[in-house]
């Protein structure tokens, strides 16, 4: 179990970094030194170590280290792992813990993956992955990233180049202080993460001020295990409505399992969910209103409901299809076999599910605000549903009262 895991230099010189839907990828480059090699398992490990610059804008210079475990001869179009740690670590400690807990994925790169561990306990004002710093000066950071934002984005822009990662399968994973901080970092920045994954977040401000009420490009994949018993669950609910609201993709999974860094007791369909599957180049469903989700409690369960479920944790697609004039989906429910090992025990799971379906990141089939759709769903030549539908003000396409099962069907949408 671990425990939850700046001002602004003045100068008219510096970037503002003023927040938009096209925002920058990195402030600055500083040199990044190479301090240490060594290996842990089977895996090389790249400890880097760098001073503060004036673009990220601290009040005072600092340095701060990271470490990479690259993969062997850097191979072109690897996937990249980005772990931000808990307030009980550190990025000394969190590499190590990913060694020894091979089960908390939330620290543990696959082998194909590039992994980077950042670190923001050797300097305090870096403190909560730069919460606190917001909320120390809201107004000032209200449409300006503050400078641990700067620090990690950069970081995270100079493993791509340095690492020849793949920019279309980023991912970011945190545990309480570090999940706090990959909602507040990584949902506004679906340019740059395809997905994003949450051990019990220490708490919702961070995503509050960057991503509540703001215009922000279609958000990463967002899973996220919350244990409504654990005093830093507060807010969650808050997360649960305005992702249902803004038809934002979410795959949630609760439990009466306090503040824990293991997923052993979630819902096995969300321990299982291929989230370092995703790419960022791939258009994605987002489901919402479905039959098959549980009633989230609330806080300490204020509200009722079920003291242990999921919200879209069942569903699995492929995207088949995307072109100018027609895009196609398959669609469908998850089955026990996938669920291995997570499923442990017995677990009845659905056969169908009625559910509204969104889409977001299309790559080549455009929708625009008030124009209506066509669409069909099929199985094996044979005509399931038809419909038609009208995209939002924003632009967004949303089917409702679909029927789906766990046998595949192509749902195909055109002009």
């Amino acid at each position: 179990m671990i425990k939850p895991c700046a001002r602004v230099l003045s100068s008219l010189l510096l970037s503002s970094a003023l927040l938009s839907a096209s925002e920058e990828v990195s402030f600055g480059m500083p040199e990044m030194k190479l301090v240490k090699e060594f290996k842990k398992g089977e895996r090389k490990v790249l400890r880097y170590e760098h001073d503060s610059i004036a673009e990220w804008g601290y009040a005072k210079p600092q340095q701060d280290y990271f470490y990479v475990l690259p993969l062997t001869d850097n191979p072109e179009k690897k996937p990249l792992h980005v772990v931000l740690h808990s307030a009980g670590c550190s990025g000394d400690i969190v590499l190590d813990l990913a060694f020894k807990k091979p089960d908390w994925f939330h620290y543990v790169g696959l082998e194909d993956q590039v992994v980077i561990y950042l670190d923001c306990a050797k300097n305090r004002n870096d403190w909560w992955w730069g919460a606190h710093a917001i909320k120390r000066e809201s107004e000032k950071y209200a449409d300006a990233y503050c400078p641990t934002e700067k620090r990690i984005l950069t970081t995270i822009e100079w493993a791509v180049k340095t690492y020849q990662v793949d920019r279309n399968r980023v991912y970011l994973s945190g545990i309480s202080m570090g999940g706090s901080g990959s909602l507040g970092i990584g949902m506004r920045r679906g340019d740059i993460f395809a997905a994003v994954n949450l051990m019990v977040p220490a708490g919702i401000e961070h995503i509050q001020h960057r991503v509540f009420g703001k215009d922000v490009p279609d958000p990463p994949i967002l899973v996220n295990f919350s244990a409504q018993n654990d005093n830093w669950s507060k807010g969650q609910e808050k997360l649960i409505a305005y992702f249902e609201e803004k038809k934002f993709p979410l795959v949630f999974a609760w439990g009466q399992h306090g503040h824990n860094s293991s997923t052993a007791g979630y819902h096995p369909a969300a321990q299982a969910f291929p989230w370092r599957s995703i790419r960022k180049n791939e258009a994605y469903p987002v489901f919402s209103n479905a039959s098959t989700d549980n009633n989230y409690p609330g806080f300490k369960n204020a509200t009722g409901g079920d003291k242990s479920g999921q919200i879209g944790a069942l569903f699995r697609w492929k995207t088949i299809a995307d072109t100018p004039s027609n895009f196609q989906i398959d669609l469908r429910l998850v089955n026990k076999t996938e669920l291995k090992p997570a499923l442990k025990g017995k677990i009845d799971l659905p056969n169908t599910a009625n559910t509204a379906v969104s889409f977001r990141r299309l790559q080549r089939f455009k929708t625009k605000a008030g124009q209506t759709y066509q669409w069909s769903l099929s199985r094996e030549g044979k005509t399931l549903q038809t419909g038609s539908a009208k995209a939002d003000e924003s632009g967004l396409l949303t089917i409702r009262k679909l029927h789906i099962s766990i046998q595949s069907a192509r749902l195909k949408v055109k002009h």
